[in-house]
């Protein structure tokens, strides 16, 4: 009887409801119907998968990836040291200059009473140091040798300059540079300290002393190389040491060609203040002009003919376009396969399905240390750099640290751990599967050169492809189970 009055109960309720039933059992069986859809899809993306490939033959490279921004090396921007009103001129953006040519000065009358006094008494200085100069034959001779001395040392001092970027002063240079160098000094002296302990055990006292103060040593410098860095305005690498120790060649010459022109002086001091006096003045007149320090192309003009200009405004900026160099930084890890000489790819962001070629030009000795990491600086020079390259842009580069022509190569994929060792599961005839040991060798992002193994070009290679990994191209769906091997999959080192 309880039974026939719920069944009655159903019914009523199913009549005066009927269309609320029909769509919640409506909902009901779509929900269930997506639950098994999104099953079936997630089953799909955790199953591997197995693909059979054959070994191939062809070209493999290896290469570290880094990404860095272009420079012309080197680059200056030029600012006025005097004001006054600029004169016109027909410079523009892209004209190519040479070393020491006046490329903008000031209009005579706004320049000030200072520069005016220099360019009226040089000619009468010239005259005195002309005439002292002509005592003798060797007296000329020597003061000769030590113009010239003096025009490559303001030559150099220029190079130099050109990398003190915030106009640091020669007192501040020479201190932050004595700094870093008596660091470098003391790391030298530690690290001889510590090697001479290389053979004690690692936790003999003396040892691990000795590796401390090697390591503060070496942080030590660091810190003196950062300083520097900042108190100039640019990185203190490979190019700039060369320009700053050019300046203390030239700098010795000029103090070697006085001592040998004294030699032959009665009048030292009346030369020495005339030449003094002649150097002092061009100086001043030069306040009134915008030379360039290289040869270079300009990129940018900041001033504007007739326009009014004070000491420290900008006038233009000068690149060495011909010297194109990508700025990039090398991790630890990868620093030893990079040799300067090395080729390398490089392409650019804003120049699209372009690939220039670039070399190795600089690695710095030394590296910096970031948040922990520690990077070196290297230096990869654009060699067929065209209209389109400019400085700024942002480069990827690929450096090439190893190529293998006709080399046996497997799919990456395909390399398993078996025995503590490499394999790879060859297919047999009857579509079983074989574990054969093999010994890898280059490696890029798709393909493992292979040096040794019981394998031949066209052999069948079965390869699991798990869940996230990409299917290999031209490869055949293999039907049936893998063999389970020991000990996981094969790992790289990612570039």
């Amino acid at each position: 009887m309880d039974s026939k009055k719920r069944t009655s109960k159903l019914v009523g309720f199913y009549k005066r409801h009927k269309w609320i039933v029909i769509l919640g059992g409506g909902v009901i069986i779509m929900a269930v119907i997506l639950g098994l859809v999104l099953q079936t899809f997630l089953k799909k993306d955790v199953v591997a998968q197995t693909q059979i490939v054959a070994v191939s033959r062809g070209a493999i490279m290896e290469s570290i990836d880094v990404v860095g921004t272009l420079e012309a090396q080197p680059y200056i921007e030029l600012a006025w040291e005097s004001g006054g009103i600029v004169s016109p001129f027909d410079l523009q953006v892209g004209d190519q200059v040479a070393k020491g040519e006046v490329l903008m000065d000031l209009e005579e009358d706004s320049i000030s009473s200072t520069i005016l006094q220099a360019q009226s008494d040089i000619l009468e200085a010239q005259t005195t140091l002309d005439n002292l100069l002509t005592a003798n034959s060797d007296l000329h001779t020597a003061a000769q040798t030590l113009a010239d001395a003096e025009y490559a040392l303001r030559d150099a001092k220029l190079d130099r300059d050109s990398w003190n970027l915030k106009r640091a002063s020669d007192e501040e240079i020479e201190e932050y540079l004595s700094a870093y160098y008596a660091a470098k000094q003391v790391v030298w002296d530690k690290e001889a300290a510590y090697n001479a302990l290389a053979d004690r055990v690692v936790d003999d006292p003396e040892r691990t002393a000795a590796y401390e103060e090697m390591k503060n040593a070496i942080e030590e410098r660091d810190r003196a190389l950062r300083y520097l860095n900042n108190l100039l305005g640019s990185y203190y690498n490979y190019g700039v040491e060369m320009d700053f120790i050019e300046y203390d060649i030239a700098l010795a010459a000029v103090e070697e060609a006085r001592v040998a022109y004294l030699r032959y002086l009665d009048q030292s001091e009346e030369i020495a203040a005339a030449q003094s006096n002649v150097q002092a003045l061009q100086n001043t007149i030069d306040m009134a002009k915008i030379v360039a320090p290289f040869d270079g192309t300009v990129t940018e003009i900041s001033s504007v003919a007739r326009e009014k200009v004070a000491s420290g405004d900008a006038a233009l900026r000068l690149d060495n376009l011909d010297n194109l160099v990508v700025e990039v930084y090398i991790s630890e890890v990868d620093i030893n396969q990079v040799k300067t000489g090395m080729t390398a790819q490089v392409t650019f962001d804003a120049i699209p399905n372009n690939t220039y070629e670039g070399m190795v030009q600089t690695i710095a000795s030394s590296g910096t240390s970031d948040n922990g990491v520690v990077e070196f600086r290297v230096g990869v020079q654009v060699l067929n750099a065209d209209e389109q390259v400019k400085p700024g842009f942002t480069a990827v580069v690929s450096i090439i640290t190893n190529q293998v022509a006709n080399a046996l190569l497997v799919p990456s994929q395909a390399l398993v751990t078996f025995n503590g060792g490499s394999a790879v599961m060859r297919v047999n005839a009857d579509g079983s599967t074989t574990p054969i040991m093999v010994e890898a060798g280059a490696s890029s992002d798709a393909f493992t050169q292979i040096l040794s193994g019981e394998l031949q070009e066209g052999d069948q290679l079965a390869v699991t492809i798990s869940e996230g990994q990409t299917f290999i191209p031209g490869g055949m769906m293999f039907g049936g189970a893998m063999r389970e091997i020991t000990g996981g999959s094969r790992q790289r080192q990612q570039q």
